[in-house]
């Protein structure tokens, strides 16, 4: 009973925080004109379907909770908080928590995005992937290294497609060059860190979904390497895709730094602005320019 008392509390806290992101929505900062309501807000902020283009846009953001944790609400202050706030980058973004890969090809947010940026638009910041890899964990139980690269197969025949279509559609509908397309792997997660929104990769979870405890480690941190490694070496195949790697920011391997970590799987917003440091050194290599 007391199991179950614990994950009731947290779908109340994750259905509160989710409340709050309503309330608070229209004070943050989303570059939107401050009479548009709830709706219209979240719309453009999540899914890049604002009034009008972003004219002057360079940069567009592709992301999933990493980047807008809770529909643009700052109260973790994430990758794109930190990009837009404190380094002043404008962005044209479709950044909405639990986003995967797939249902940005399937849904065509990609090209949603492109028309909102307008032709000044040069590069696309993608934070994606990690839910495309670790959701389902009970899916990888019975043959993990089988289920693992079934994944990332599948995760890099999406980045391949949405890159090719976007570029298409991009200089089909404003001419130019290419987009480049900047995608980042993530940093360690902490799975004995039970304080969790979204809770894939914890330790209770894992252990519900059927791992033992001595593979919770190479669940997390073994299959972060590997993604960040598979990331690398998709740059090779694919010359308009830049990578950034991010770990060992928070601490680890094995673990990123518990007192950096909101919950298993995403930092305080303290730890998403030392990512955001990190992660801003690498941006500027790619591109040559500051915002």
């Amino acid at each position: 009973m007391k199991k179950k008392d614990s994950h009731l509390d947290r779908k109340i806290l994750s259905s509160c925080l989710i409340l709050a992101c309503f309330i608070f929505i229209s004070n943050c900062d989303t570059r939107k004109s401050p009479d548009q309501d709830l709706t219209a807000n979240l719309l453009c902020y999540s899914f890049a379907q604002c009034e009008g283009t972003s004219p002057g846009t360079k940069f567009i953001m592709l992301g999933d909770s990493w980047t807008d944790l809770l529909f643009g609400t700052p109260a973790i202050q994430t990758l794109r908080y930190h990009l837009e706030n404190e380094y002043g980058y404008k962005i044209t973004g479709a950044t909405l928590g639990g986003q995967r890969m797939d249902t940005v090809l399937s849904t065509g947010l990609h090209i949603q995005a492109i028309d909102q940026a307008g032709a000044d638009a040069r590069y696309v910041l993608l934070s994606l992937g990690g839910n495309d890899l670790q959701g389902r964990p009970s899916e990888f139980v019975a043959d993990p290294i089988a289920e693992r690269e079934r994944r990332f197969a599948k995760i890099e025949s999406n980045l391949r497609d949405i890159i090719i279509s976007g570029n298409a559609h991009k200089m089909n509908k404003y001419g130019g060059s290419p987009l480049t397309w900047i995608i980042h792997g993530y940093d360690y997660p902490n799975p004995l860190n039970e304080n969790s929104l979204s809770d894939t990769s914890c330790r209770s979870t894992l252990l519900r979904a059927g791992f033992q405890d001595e593979d919770i480690q190479d669940f997390t941190s073994g299959n972060l390497d590997r993604f960040n490694e598979h990331l690398r070496s998709i740059t090779t195949r694919l010359s308009d895709l830049r990578y950034i790697d991010l770990r060992s920011t928070l601490g680890g391997p094995p673990y990123s730094d518990a007192g950096q970590m909101f919950d298993c799987i995403h930092p305080t917003s303290i730890g998403f602005r030392l990512l955001t440091d990190r992660y801003v050194r690498n941006l500027k290599f790619w591109t040559g320019e500051d915002k």
